[in-house]
This record gives C-alpha cells, structure tokens and sequence, in this order.
C-alpha cells in the first residue's frame, strides 16, 4: 500500500485492493487492473482516513461479524465508488425449482471498459504451509481447511454455478446474455522456517507472506528485545490496531501456552520493536495438524 492510513476499517480496505492475491490463475481478477482501481480510489481513501463515516456506517449495517463477510462488505464499498464497475447483484442465493440450494452468487458486476458482466467469487483466506513426503499442502490455522479443496470447489462449483438451468434462470431475470466468472480471493500465507517447500504453480508468485511455528518452539524463536500481542481475527486483514499493552517475552510464552491449553485454536501473534511492528505469524499446538475441531 502507498499510504500507511491511521483508521483501521481504511487500511482493510486499501488491502483489500491493493494486496497481492493468493492464487496464480487465469480466471483471477487482473493484478494490473487492481492497482489501476486502486490508484482512482487512492484519494477516497485519504479522504476517508481522515473523516471514515461514511465507510463505518456503510459497515455498521451489514453483516460483518465473520470476516469473510467483512471482506466482502470492503469490495462492496469499493466497488459503489468504481467508475469502471457497477454492481448488478451480489450474495444472491441460487437455488433449484424443488427449493434445493445450489450455493450463492457472490457478486455480479459489469466491466464498463471491456463491456462485459462478470461474475465474482470473493474469498479471504490464511494457511499454513506443511511440507510432508515431499509435498506441500497448505492447512488452515485450525486444521480444518485446506487450500487445494477450497481452490477446486471454488473452480468446478462455484464459478460455474451460473452455468446451472436455475443460473440461466437468474441470469435471464437479470437482463444478463452472457457472464465471465472471476475469482477474487486475497489473504496470506505463513511458512514454518525451518521447513523446506516445494513452489506450487497455482500460488501466486508475489503472494503475501510470513511465519508460523508449534508452541515448543516459542522460547527460541521469540526474542528479548521485541513486544508482543495475540491479535484476534478481526485483525488478520491489514497491519492490526496499534496496542495500548505489549508483553514482553516471557509473559507472551506464558499466555500462549495458557491459551491453547483451553483451546485448540492455533494463534496470531504480531510482533513489535520499539512500538513499530516487525512481523505476524501463527503460533500452533505442537501437535497441529493433527486435530479434530
């Protein structure tokens, strides 16, 4: 991002935009045409850094709680702004004469400049990279997600949904002849450093990244001369809320492990020196991923 904005909910939605995507494919939304949007909204953004009530009202009524949802809500908001796009439906749900559900259409917006309706798949996602035999796979922080099942689910069910009798239908209600399916995914993805990986074709080469480690290893990893925080999830999108209390070293190993003692859930933790924030990564059970949620 070119700006480090002050507002929080701003700063999600400048990444939002401007962040790398998670996926190298054909069917993404153009990388190139992204920072070109972000550039036009760039002045909304300064604007909205200083004075953000419109976006925090914008927020305030929509379902935001999960952050999947929070993140849709951002494209939205920018999308509402976008010279070039114009939003025709978004979060429809999708369903059979028999009342049988199908999935949901996230976003169907038209392409002013390319003259075409595009149908988008949002997502926002954080994984973390285990190499084992040889392959890398790519787990969710809980163990219960995993990128290759996601990317295939959203590649043969949902960008095709429209391709269904009840798509066509909706479609045709809409006034829409013909539609390309984009996807729209952006997030992060964490590498235990002493673990080699192999490079995977469908990961996009500038992807954001960082680290992550099992809870035994926290004492040599973490350092003496840095702060730390959990961060809650409500934070992954952008850099988090500044803190109004760091731990130092010893109190975060205590808390980490006090935490997932209750929990199984592995943790975020941002790093900082002198205030000034270093990294964030994932602190697991030494166990993951081998659990059961």
């Amino acid at each position: 991002m070119r700006h480090l904005f002050k507002n929080k909910a701003v700063r999600d939605l400048a990444w939002a935009i401007s962040s790398s995507g998670l996926l190298n494919k054909s069917i993404t939304v153009s990388d190139v045409i992204l920072q070109q949007e972000y550039l036009k909204f760039e002045q909304t953004l300064i604007r909205l850094d200083k004075n953000p009530d419109q976006l925090i009202e914008f927020l305030s009524t929509k379902n935001t709680r999960r952050l999947g949802h929070y993140f849709e809500q951002l494209v939205f908001f920018w999308l509402k702004h976008s010279e070039r796009y114009t939003i025709k439906a978004k979060n429809l749900p999708l369903r059979t004469e028999k009342k049988e559900t199908l999935g949901e259409v996230d976003l169907i917006v038209y392409d002013e400049e390319l003259e075409v309706y595009q149908h988008w798949e949002l997502a926002v996602k954080f994984y973390l990279a285990q190499q084992c035999n040889g392959k890398t796979t790519y787990i969710g922080p809980n163990a219960n997600d995993y990128l290759h099942l996601k990317l295939n689910k959203l590649l043969t069910h949902q960008c095709k949904v429209l391709e269904t009798l009840a798509g066509e239908k909706l479609l045709k209600q809409l006034g829409i002849d013909e539609v390309e399916s984009k996807l729209f995914v952006k997030g992060c993805l964490y590498y235990h450093p002493e673990q080699n990986y192999n490079s995977m074709e469908f990961i996009h080469p500038e992807h954001s990244s960082s680290w992550w480690i099992y809870s035994k290893e926290a004492d040599d990893f973490l350092s003496n001369d840095h702060q730390y925080v959990l961060v809650h999830k409500n934070q992954w999108l952008s850099t988090p809320t500044q803190p109004t209390t760091l731990m130092g070293k010893v109190e975060c190993i205590q808390t980490i492990h006090k935490s997932l003692s209750k929990s199984p859930r592995s943790l975020q933790l941002a790093c900082y020196k002198n205030k000034v924030l270093v990294s964030q990564g994932f602190i697991t059970k030494d166990e993951w991923p081998k659990l059961i949620l």
